[in-house]
């Protein structure tokens, strides 16, 4: 444990005794970070550049008993609490001003029981090193579809990466967690033990509490697989996206594709004189029959005449590697989501048309498709989307600050566009940069399933300490 030297506490925390924050202190065996400490600017960065709040406390935990002893502390002297797993989110709630945030930076072990085909893996950890560590014994599970995206906010969420078709969303695969609810009473939860509780982790769970350690099943995965990276000319998207919607509804599941209107982008293996280029990219894991590929996929390369067409045998980690150059660190953000039962023409329509007046030329429109064994875990989710066959994200991405009004906007009109011609409900990590307007996020992400959770949330956080996030409210 370490309070910077010499340190006291700062304004924020000026009211509480100075013994009581040195006796907190000396209970934690992880760290206590107040605003003079050497690590607090670190540990306040997050992915979005949007995002720059100021705690009065930030505490690195090391286990469990931690965060009781953090919540605890916060109840105590009333402070606002957020969770910190990875911080690869782009709606701000990871941090919260003048309040405390138990951070999950240290609970990065990752322990592979291959015989049994589990992972139990800490709420600090990537996808990208659990993945590592797992596809040594040729295995993996569902998880973002990004390296650096965290587990435990991806995972409670949903988790939509390039197995999501196959095995399900990340929530499917999961088995078990451990979790500290707001009383600081550290359970196991599972289908088995607390199936209520282990319904609304899946799906709604920064709502009830924090999960320092999850456990999932295991699927084979070969290290490599045969993917799709094709880029076509956006002047050819009409015919691209009508193609895709034609093979998209005859796809097997075990692939897993993401169609989006964009550029290319500035990777190490692309020519320079087509970065940038405006473009419809396919991208896509196939997870099936090896002898199977070519005919799965070639369709897919054979839309139109590509700019670029990375497609081939990739290795299962590059997927995620690619999703996280696509969004570098430290971009503003700002992305919403709809979810949809069919491709429309008017659907269509607004993927190849709703970047023509977008403020940053980083902006851009992804339809996912999903579908296919998403749901169909053993276990019920608080996710009432999961039946959905395509998700749509208005994807804002700029860098110039001077530009957030337009771009907000801009991922505001387009999401209610898309909304208002067939779309429903939301993906929870996609609701825009601090759910900055009028929209009821909780009622498009829980739809249907709110008032259970608000059932469930006034027994386990009656007060409703864990608020900042996209909120449920307890039913008192």
């Amino acid at each position: 444990m370490s309070m910077s030297d010499g340190s006291s506490p700062n304004d924020s925390v000026s009211e509480i005794p100075a013994t009581d924050v040195e006796t907190f202190d000396e209970r934690l065996d992880g760290d206590l970070i107040l605003p003079d400490h050497d690590a607090y600017d670190d540990a306040r960065d997050v992915w979005n550049g949007l995002v720059d709040k100021h705690p009065a406390v930030i505490v690195r935990v090391r286990h469990a008993e931690d965060v009781a002893a953090s919540l605890e502390f916060a109840d105590r002297y009333d402070f606002d609490l957020s969770i910190r797993g990875n911080a690869h989110h782009q709606a701000g709630s990871a941090l919260v001003e003048d309040g405390l945030v138990v951070d999950l930076a240290d609970l990065t072990a990752v322990d592979v029981d291959s015989g049994a085909r589990r992972v139990t893996v800490g709420a600090g950890a990537t996808a990208g090193a659990a993945l590592e560590r797992t596809l040594e014994h040729g295995l993996a599970f569902p998880t973002g579809s990004a390296s650096v995206v965290g587990l435990s906010g991806s995972t409670l969420g949903g988790g939509l990466g390039w197995m999501r078709r196959k095995h399900g969303a990340g929530f499917d695969g999961l088995r078990e967690v451990e979790l500290v609810t707001a009383d600081g009473t550290v359970r196991t939860v599972s289908p088995d033990d607390d199936p209520d509780l282990f319904w609304a982790i899946c799906g709604a769970g920064a709502n009830f509490g924090v999960v320092t350690a999850l456990t999932f099943e295991l699927y084979e995965t070969p290290p490599v697989v045969p993917a799709l990276g094709v880029f076509y000319p956006r002047d050819d998207a009409e015919a691209v996206l009508e193609g895709f919607r034609e093979l998209a509804t005859e796809a097997p599941d075990a692939l897993s594709t993401m169609l989006l209107n964009t550029h290319v982008p500035p990777l190490p293996d692309v020519p320079e004189d087509l970065q940038g280029t405006p473009s419809i990219a396919i991208m896509g894991a196939y997870l099936g029959d090896p002898d199977a590929a070519a005919q799965v996929l070639d369709p897919y390369r054979a839309l139109g005449d590509p700019i670029l067409d990375m497609s081939g045998e990739m290795p299962y980690m590059a997927l995620h590697e690619l999703g996280a150059e696509m969004f570098p660190d430290g971009h503003l953000y700002s992305q919403r989501s709809v979810f949809l039962d069919e491709l429309t023409d008017d659907h269509l329509d607004l993927i190849r048309t709703g970047t023509d007046d977008a403020p940053s030329p980083l902006d851009g429109i992804g339809l996912w498709t999903t579908g296919g064994a998403i749901g169909d875990s053993d276990h019920a989710t608080a996710a009432p989307w999961t039946d959905k066959e395509y998700l749509l994200v208005i994807e804002g991405q700029w860098v110039d600050p001077e530009a957030t009004d337009q771009n907000l906007e801009w991922v505001r009109r387009r999401e209610r566009e898309a909304r208002d011609i067939g779309g429903e409900y939301a993906y929870p990590g996609y609701v825009g940069y601090e759910q900055q307007d009028d929209e009821d996020w909780a009622k498009l992400v829980y739809g249907e399933n709110y008032d259970r959770l608000a059932e469930l949330k006034a027994i386990y956080d009656p007060d409703n300490r864990f608020r900042t996030n996209i909120n449920v409210v307890p039913r008192t």
